[in-house]
This record gives C-alpha cells, structure tokens and sequence, in this order.
C-alpha cells in the first residue's frame, strides 16, 4: 500500500484505500466531514479528517488558510482504537496464494521478523504434508528395506526452520511473542529427560503409580498447549500495525 493512500469510515464501515486528492473531493462532495475517521499507513490510529485535511464550507471561513493540523493524540492499534469500525487484513501480513505462502516461506528461510497471515502459515503447512506423504511413498518404493525413511528425514529436515520461522511470523500477527512456540519445545524436552532419567534408573522394574502419574500428567500438559498454539495459529491478525510489525 502506497504511503499516501488513504481509509476513511462511513457508516461505521471501512472504506478504501484512496489518494489524497479523492479525500479532498469527498470533502467538496460533503462525504468525509471534520469528524469522519481517516487513516494511513505512518498514522497510530484513526484520527479525525479535520487533522490531516483542510475543511471547505461551514467547517472553515471562506478566504481564510487552511488550519494548521494538530498532532494525532496516541491512540492504541488500529484495531482496538474503534472497535465498531470492520477492518481489512493489515498489508503487513497479506492473504497469500498456494504457490505465494510457499514461495514467500522458503525465501524467509530463517526469518523470524515480522508477520505472516493464516493463509501464508496454513499453506505452508499443507505444502510440508503433502511433501511428507509423497516422501513416504517414495522411500516405500526405493527403499523398502530401510527404517530409517531417508528421503522423508531428509526433507523434514529442511523444512523444518522454515516452518518454525513462519509459525513465529503467525503468532507474531495475533500480537503473541515467538516464545510460545520456544516455550513448547523447551516443555517438551525437560519432559523427555525426565521420562528417559526416570526409566533410566529401573529400566527393568514396573513404573510407580507416582511415575505414572507424573508422566501422565506431563502428557496432558504437552496436549493442552499444543491445543492452545493451534488456536493461536488460526485466530485473525491484528489489523492493524502491533508490537511485531
């Protein structure tokens, strides 16, 4: 979006993007006032036409200069600034094509900046299953005999920071830190050690009823917040501009 195209609400709703001289018509047509809401990229929040715009009629004396523009007060994100306001998709994460979200993942290899929409994140994700099962198939047909399904290792590797670098950019779109994700994995492998140090000890006795408990509880945890990152992953964007971008 161009820095000088411009949004306006009427009737509660979003309209736009336009150029300064379509704002400076609607003003003449009489639909942008001094109180309707603008907004563009560079701005906090929306802010009233009459800060960025000279008003014609009974909004200013004829022959007089144009009003000096007052700074915008801080305002919040633009999401939460009028909440009655319907918003599009901020251009900093944009709706992605199959071949796009793919293209623009591999590219961001191991970028973890910035943000990535639901389409760009699901996508991808539908490219690396079907990678994995065509993969499979593969190592079925040339390798029959080896366990160790080299050609779909191989390719799970690789796909592996690309995937963990546009899950950042998705949690970073919901206004949620990277560290969700590093949190998971950190969780995940203190509870692995503790499984493998615990069944190291007794490899050969029955597991407790407290050990069994513990590890019974550690999987529930490990589930509950695998569940609450598949809702982050497919909850809307910010809107607007956030911490991330």
């Amino acid at each position: 979006m161009s820095t000088h195209s411009w949004y306006y609400v009427v009737d509660g709703a979003r309209a736009g993007p336009v150029e300064e001289s379509e704002i400076t018509r609607l003003i003449d047509a009489g639909t942008v006032t001094a109180q309707t809401l603008v907004w563009r990229e560079g701005l906090d929040g929306w802010v009233a036409a009459s800060e960025h715009f000279a008003m014609s009629g009974a909004m200013s004396t004829p022959g007089a200069p144009p009003p000096m523009p007052t700074p915008a007060a801080p305002q919040a994100a633009i999401p939460r600034s009028h909440p009655g306001v319907q918003q599009a998709l901020y251009d900093g994460a944009p709706a992605r094509g199959f071949g796009e979200a793919i293209n623009v993942c591999l590219n961001k290899y191991v970028d973890f900046k910035g943000r990535a929409s639901r389409s760009e994140f699901w996508y991808f994700i539908l490219f690396t299953f079907i990678l994995g099962i065509a993969t499979s198939l593969l190592d079925v047909m040339l390798f029959p005999n080896n366990a160790m399904s080299p050609l779909n290792s191989l390719v799970s590797l690789a796909v592996f920071l690309p995937g963990l670098a546009v899950a950042m950019r998705r949690l970073h779109d919901t206004n949620r830190s990277g560290w969700w994700i590093g949190g998971f994995y950190l969780g995940l492998i203190a509870y692995v050690v503790f499984i493998g140090v615990a069944t190291g000890v007794s490899p050969y006795s029955e597991p407790s009823g407290g050990m069994l408990g513990l590890m019974g509880a550690g999987g529930l945890a490990a589930l509950g917040f695998a569940i609450a990152l598949l809702v982050f992953y497919c909850q809307r964007g910010d809107p607007g501009p956030n911490h991330y971008g």
